[in-house]
């Protein structure tokens, strides 16, 4: 499975890099506009990144103006990141792109039959249930 997504990842790179964007930054804003304001630590914890890599990212999109930080009214050591508008726009502009879609990328999935598929996501999702028990 590394290898695969690894391949997908440098495929979604090169499909996404005309909107100067990386996958991490774009990974970040999606998540602002899920889950709207969050702390850079909730990020971090929610995409499995440590606090250098959250603090590079965050940095590049605020500069961006992608996300807004603003510091935390009850606790002035934290902040709270929100999706701003060029961040929106550029969601908007990649979503009409479909430039991540499988149809555009491509679908490593695509040998699998509907049961097969269904069988191979149960399958993961046991395991991933696993190693969040016992990692």
């Amino acid at each position: 499975m590394g290898t695969t997504y690894a391949l997908w990842r440098r495929r979604a790179s090169r499909a996404i890099a005309e909107y100067g964007i990386t996958l991490n930054q774009l990974q970040l804003i999606q998540l602002a506009r899920r889950r709207g304001a969050i702390s850079p630590s909730a990020a971090a914890a929610e995409l499995f990144w440590d606090r250098p890599t959250t603090t590079l990212v965050v940095r590049k999109c605020v500069q961006r103006l992608w996300l807004s930080l603003k510091p935390s009214r009850s606790d002035r050591r934290s902040s709270t990141l929100s999706l701003a508008g060029p961040g929106e726009e550029l969601l908007d502009k990649l979503e009409v792109s479909r430039a991540l879609y499988p149809e555009e990328l491509g679908d490593p999935l695509d040998v699998l039959d509907m049961a097969e598929r269904a069988e191979f996501r149960r399958m993961l999702d046991k395991v991933g249930r696993r190693a969040a028990d016992v990692l």
